[in-house]
């Protein structure tokens, strides 16, 4: 989406308006976000880790007792000998398509987008249930919205709400000033008052709000998701990476410390990737030029017969 600029991450900590903005966008574009449905390989892929052909079990890694639930599916399992925590896919996405599909032991490594964390007590909700709430609080500035996009149509190049993959949405000329944000029910009483009122309560100026469990621009993934990342890639005998540019340094760094431990890394993309760019990999490296879905069906037929 070219000359779209996603939100910041101070930005929305230290603004209110952002954070009014952000979730009023939001409000719009979240949900074709949240019914997207995985494609032919997220299937795929979730049955090949059905059939052991992809994952590792990390007995020993305690950086898995930091982990939220923002970024894992079930990474814990029962084995004979008792617990295991397996690692099958790393995601730098936010959608749990993965998990959609099936897959039991995938971590996310930029959190997931289905989840709202507060930002004081760490409390965590399901975002559709936050966002039942925010329509609720405010269903008159929902309504305002939708009669100003429809009146200004041919203002927005004659669409009514451009949508992003992160669930934003261009909502054209659209004021956020009356967006109303519901304070988080475990810590949100401590906020001072405001002589504005919604339905006959004191608009509250919040000391808690929530967030998008993600990891969005300008902040860091935190550092034990790396950690376990490593863990993985050092007890695989081989990394597939698929679908990626590695653009993103969160991926290329993973792909760059299997490269750099002599595990073989073989890419599925449709595309350069930086890997070739920089000229890395010494023969380590093996690339595939083929569509994403076809191939991986072809592979878990491969595994079938």
């Amino acid at each position: 989406f070219r000359g779209h600029k996603p939100i910041i991450h101070h930005e929305f900590m230290s603004s209110e308006k952002q954070r009014q903005r952000y979730w009023a966008r939001s409000l719009v574009g979240y949900s074709p976000f949240a019914n997207a449905q995985p494609n032919l390989g997220h299937v795929a892929l979730a049955k090949l880790e059905e059939k052991g052909v992809i994952g590792v079990e990390l007995e020993d890694c305690t950086d898995f007792d930091c982990l939220y639930d923002s970024c894992v599916g079930n990474l814990t399992q029962v084995n004979g000998e008792g617990e295991a925590r397996r690692i099958s896919i790393i995601t730098q996405n936010v959608d749990t398509l993965h998990s959609k599909a099936g897959a039991k032991h995938c971590l996310h490594l930029h959190g997931r987008g289905d989840l709202v964390r507060c930002m004081n007590c760490g409390l965590t909700r399901d975002r559709r249930d936050y966002h039942d709430q925010l329509s609720q609080w405010n269903g008159d500035w929902l309504d305002e919205a939708a009669a100003r996009r429809d009146k200004n149509d041919e203002d927005v190049n004659g669409k009514r709400a451009d949508l992003r993959p992160d669930g934003d949405a261009e909502l054209g000329n659209v004021s956020y000033d009356e967006i109303y944000l519901p304070p988080c029910p475990r810590c949100g009483g401590a906020h001072h008052s405001h002589n504005n009122t919604i339905n006959g309560n004191h608009k509250q100026q919040q000391q808690s709000f929530f967030k998008t469990d993600v990891v969005f621009f300008g902040d860091s993934v935190p550092r034990h998701r790396f950690d376990i990342s490593y863990a993985a890639i050092n007890a695989a005998d081989g990394v597939l990476c698929i679908g990626s540019s590695l653009a993103v340094h969160s991926a290329f760094r993973l792909v760059k410390h299997a490269i750099e431990t002599g595990t073989p890394v073989a890419i599925l993309n449709v595309g350069e990737t930086r890997v070739e760019r920089e000229a890395l990999g010494d023969g380590l490296v093996t690339k595939l030029e083929s569509p994403i879905g076809e191939t991986l069906v072809a592979v878990v037929k491969m595994f079938d017969q």
